[in-house]
C-alpha cells in the first residue's frame, strides 16, 4: 500500500514542478491548479475503497477536500480577490488543517489515504500561497523555494533510488509549518517591514527541517 502512495507522490511532485515552471513563464496559475487538482482527483478515485477503514469518505477527508477546493478557487481568482481576503482564506484553511485529522481520529476514520491526502494538501496550500504572493509582487521570486522544497525533496529521493524513504516527523516540524504559513499570510497585509525579514527566517527554518531529514535518511544507508 505504501508503495502505491509513494508512486503517486513521486508523479505528483514532478507534475507540480513542471506546472510551476510554466506558471512563471505565463504568469498564470491556471495550469498549476488544473494539474494539481487532476492529480488529487486521480488519487481520490483510485483509492475509493481505502478512504477510511469503513470505506466511507469520512468527515476528516471531506474537510481536507474542502480545503483543497478553497485553495483552488483562490488560486484561480487571486487577481480579483483583495489581499486581505486571501490572508483570511489562508487562515481558514490553516484552522481547518488542525481539525481534519482530529475528526478522523475521533470518528475512527484514520487511514493511510487520509494521511497522504492531508499531507499533500498542506504542501499544495503552502506552494499555492507562495506563488500567489510572488505573482502579486509581494514576495521575491526566489521565495518559490518555500513551496517547492517538499517536491524537490521527493524527486531527489526518487532519483537516488530511495523510493521507500520519506521525511521523518519531529516535534518542531509542525511549528515550523505554522510559522511559515503565518509569514505567508502576513505577506498579504500592508506590513512589508514585518513579513519580509520573517520570510528569510522561514526559508532558513524549512531548509533546516528538510536538511535534517536528508541527513537522517542518508545515515540509515
Amino acid at each position: 500500500m505504501g508503495n502505491r502512495f509513494r508512486n503517486w507522490t513521486n508523479l505528483h511532485a514532478v507534475l507540480i514542478l513542471i506546472a510551476t515552471l510554466i506558471s512563471f513563464i505565463t504568469h498564470s496559475l491556471l495550469l498549476l491548479v488544473l494539474i494539481g487538482n487532476f492529480s488529487f482527483l486521480f488519487l481520490v478515485l483510485r483509492e475509493k475503497n481505502q478512504w477510511t477503514p469503513t470505506t466511507r469518505f469520512g468527515l476528516g477527508n471531506l474537510l481536507t477536500f474542502g480545503r483543497l477546493f478553497l485553495i483552488s478557487v483562490t488560486a484561480l481568482f487571486y487577481l480579483k480577490i483583495p489581499n486581505i481576503f486571501i490572508a483570511g482564506f489562508g487562515l481558514i484553511i490553516l484552522i481547518a488543517d488542525g481539525l481534519d485529522g482530529m475528526l478522523a481520529r475521533d470518528r475512527n476514520e484514520s487511514s493511510m489515504f487520509g494521511e497522504y491526502f492531508d499531507k499533500e494538501t498542506d504542501a499544495y496550500f503552502l506552494h499555492i500561497w507562495v506563488m500567489i504572493a510572488i505573482l502579486k509582487s509581494l514576495l521575491w521570486p526566489w521565495t518559490v523555494i518555500l513551496g517547492l522544497l517538499r517536491y524537490l525533496f521527493i524527486v531527489y529521493l526518487f532519483i537516488l533510488g530511495e523510493r521507500d524513504k520519506k521525511e521523518r516527523r519531529f516535534k518542531w516540524g509542525r511549528y515550523i509549518f505554522v510559522y511559515v504559513i503565518g509569514v505567508l499570510l502576513a505577506a498579504f497585509l500592508p506590513v512589508p517591514w514585518l513579513y519580509k525579514p520573517a520570510v528569510v527566517i522561514a526559508t532558513i527554518l524549512l531548509l533546516y527541517s528538510f536538511g535534517r531529514d536528508l541527513v537522517w535518511i542518508h545515515s540509515k544507508n
